[in-house]
């Protein structure tokens, strides 16, 4: 009977560790493609220059600086 215990007990906790791993695999998995997806999306920004004075701060396209595009000030 105390066998058929300890058995059973190992069994649950080897069948948690396995349920564990899988979760921690899933969890691994979506952390790299979230990653990645950062990743793309920092190699696709623009240079930016952040000129700051007081409260206000001015964001500059470095790309093109002659460029009539909008100023960013907040």
């Amino acid at each position: 009977m105390v066998l058929m215990i300890v058995a059973g007990t190992y069994a649950v906790s080897l069948r948690q560790r396995q349920q564990r791993l899988q979760s921690l695999r899933a969890e691994h998995q979506r952390i790299e493609m979230e990653l990645q997806r950062v990743k793309a999306i920092a190699n696709e920004s623009q240079p930016v220059v952040v000129l700051e004075n007081g409260d206000t701060s001015l964001i500059v396209n470095r790309d093109n600086p002659k460029q009539q595009a909008p100023l960013f000030y907040y």
